[in-house]
């Protein structure tokens, strides 16, 4: 079995995303993705299958990226009207709004979901149960796994399908369809850049030692009051208990992915983070919104919302009545939210990272590398806080 290691028209991995439309799309399944060291997997391409015919980078998004929406959307400030909904989402909760209408008309949702054991891949949802599993932010790489064949049958069928995901995976599956669906709908999400799933279990693993326990549930945000932190549910011989630490920079994980330490060598060269985006409705956090919009109530999150193509407006305009909203402009939407218009730059720390995590274990790079100068300070600080309101809270009880 002759085995090439072929990044498609390069070796170089700042061009490949890991999409898998080359796999997917290779009639003769001589296309594998294998992990690298880093955890991040690549086109592994068996010779003695492959026949040559160059589908697999006419596929190639990265390579051969596409540019077909508006280079000027409408943009919005927008939130779900039901404050339950905000809560429960990451930020103004327009994916569900969007997710709820695509379900009604008998569709399939596709986005990124944690199994029991904390791995992330895409998987579809059609009723709005199921539909939790989507909800919610995940910072790393999501597995497709055969997603893009999926949604392709559904489509054939003639189903809705709405497809949540990054910019290259959006773009992905574009170039493996290989043709315009008039009931396939796509969102592309504002990114910063995905660390691997292999960073994402040593990190748990580290949580699970320090709590002596097994971390049941995992979430990157506070979605009741719009904030990154991590929040988490551990068992243990005792009992079920669930811990927020309050503030990004108390997770040694949340702290390297908000500085990009650990992201996918193509995310510091993205071809998605720009204006015309991918998606037929580009969803992000309306980070900085008080500022253009004072009389928004952002505490439970607002949305910022970029609506790219005429299919894009037509749901848009199907669902709006469900939400909020109040017309903006591109420049103010990027402002806080630079990745809109901007890849991230790589640091310099990221070379050698995975590998310093390997020879010297992720507990002691977490306790030094992956905390901030200042983390006894905001620790204490938070500590105050919590307690002055929890003080707060407890004579207003009384009364």
């Amino acid at each position: 079995m002759h085995l090439n290691n072929m990044y498609l028209n390069t070796f170089d991995k700042y061009e490949c995303c890991g999409c898998t439309a080359c796999e997917q799309v290779c009639t003769k399944k001589a296309i594998s993705m294998q992990p690298d060291n880093e955890g991040f997997s690549y086109p592994l391409v068996n010779k003695d299958l492959c026949v040559n015919c160059g589908l697999c980078e006419k596929v190639c998004a990265f390579v051969n990226p596409r540019y077909d929406n508006l280079s000027t959307p409408k943009v919005y400030a927008t939130f779900h009207k039901q404050v339950e909904e905000r809560k429960r989402s990451s930020s103004g909760g327009l994916f569900y709004a969007i997710a709820q209408w695509v379900i009604s008309q008998g569709g399939t949702v596709f986005g990124a979901a944690f199994d029991d054991n904390l791995q992330l891949s895409h998987i579809g949802v059609d009723n709005l149960k199921d539909l939790e599993k989507l909800r919610g932010s995940k910072y790393l790489q999501s597995a497709m796994n055969g997603t893009y064949k999926n949604i392709k049958e559904l489509l054939k069928q003639g189903c809705w399908v709405y497809f949540v995901g990054t910019g290259c995976q959006v773009a992905g599956l574009k170039a493996f369809l290989r043709m315009d669906y008039p009931k396939l709908l796509t969102s592309d999400l504002v990114c910063h850049g995905v660390p691997s799933q292999k960073i994402f279990n040593h990190h748990i693993a580290y949580l699970n030692k320090s709590i002596n326990g097994t971390i049941i549930e995992y979430k990157f945000r506070n979605n009741a009051f719009w904030g990154v932190n991590e929040i988490y549910t551990y068992r243990n011989d005792k009992n079920v208990k669930s811990i927020n630490t309050g503030h990004f920079a108390l997770s040694p994980y949340l702290f390297q992915f908000m500085y990009g330490y650990s992201y996918r060598y193509s995310c510091y060269n993205c071809k998605f983070a720009q204006i015309p985006r991918q998606g037929d409705i580009t969803l992000a956090d309306f980070w900085g919104v008080k500022k253009f919009f004072p009389q928004i109530d952002a505490k439970t999150g607002v949305s910022l919302v970029l609506v790219n193509s005429e299919k894009g407006s037509v749901v848009w305009n199907a669902i709006k009545n469900n939400c909020e909203y109040y017309e903006s402009k591109i420049e103010d939407g990027a402002k806080y939210n630079g990745n809109l218009v901007k890849q991230t730059k790589e640091p310099e720390i990221r070379k050698g990272i995975y590998e310093k995590i390997e020879k010297e274990g992720y507990e002691k790079i977490a306790e030094t590398l992956f905390r901030p100068h200042n983390y006894r300070k905001i620790k204490v600080k938070l500590l105050i806080t919590k307690t002055s309101l929890y003080r707060i809270a407890k004579k207003v009880f009384k009364r």
